[in-house]
């Protein structure tokens, strides 16, 4: 697969993500409980398209990496299924169950792998860039615990970073719920665990 052409697909994933970000900021911004991370977690997918941008840019046009279309079509699915969800009326639980199920996906992962497959004369790209943020994601599951229910909360267990070191050691199996609706399809977590539906 095409370089560009990899990163195009993950630019537009993660934009796709920021932007959905944003519309839970506009949403929910009179709640200053929540209105923070959801502007916290916007920013940081919008690091993301410009470390991804930035590494086009400089990446060889003609090179190749390993072909990711495989693992994008589960993520497309997703952003998909939460852009749509989106589109209606939305309750903070429903965004919160949504903001879980796309932070448990593999696109920061899948991002941190090309563009370290990539590699060459590029810079050193932070580590900080794709890597998980514990406060980032310690202030999610706080406002997941206190807002979205006990569902919510169960299924978002796993984006605590002692948690994260749990699962990475042993997978574990997880539902994967869009405001309590099943997704139907196992995910992979972003330690690469398989999640199945109950």
């Amino acid at each position: 697969m095409r370089i560009h052409a990899a990163l195009d697909s993950l630019i537009e994933l993660e934009w796709r993500v920021a932007r959905l970000y944003t519309r839970f900021y506009r949403r929910f911004c009179d709640l200053p409980a929540v209105a923070g991370i959801w502007w916290e977690m916007a920013l940081d997918e919008h690091e993301h398209v410009g470390v991804l941008t930035i590494v086009k840019e400089l990446a060889d046009p003609t090179g190749r990496v390993a072909d990711i279309r495989h693992r994008l079509r589960p993520l497309q699915d997703a952003i998909n299924a939460c852009e749509r969800a989106a589109a209606k009326e939305l309750t903070l639980s429903q965004a919160l169950a949504m903001a879980v199920r796309l932070e448990r996906s593999e696109l920061d992962r899948l991002g941190r792998e090309t563009v370290q497959a990539i590699g060459g004369d590029l810079p050193p790209i932070p580590r900080s860039a794709f890597a998980p943020h514990d406060a980032h994601l310690e202030r999610l599951m706080r406002t997941v615990r206190k807002f979205g229910g006990e569902d919510v909360a169960r299924e978002a267990w796993d984006l605590r970073p002692e948690a994260r070191l749990r699962s990475r050691a042993s997978a574990g199996e997880l539902p994967v719920r869009i405001g309590g609706m099943s997704s139907g399809q196992p995910r992979k977590t972003k330690g690469g665990g398989r999640l199945k539906e109950r």
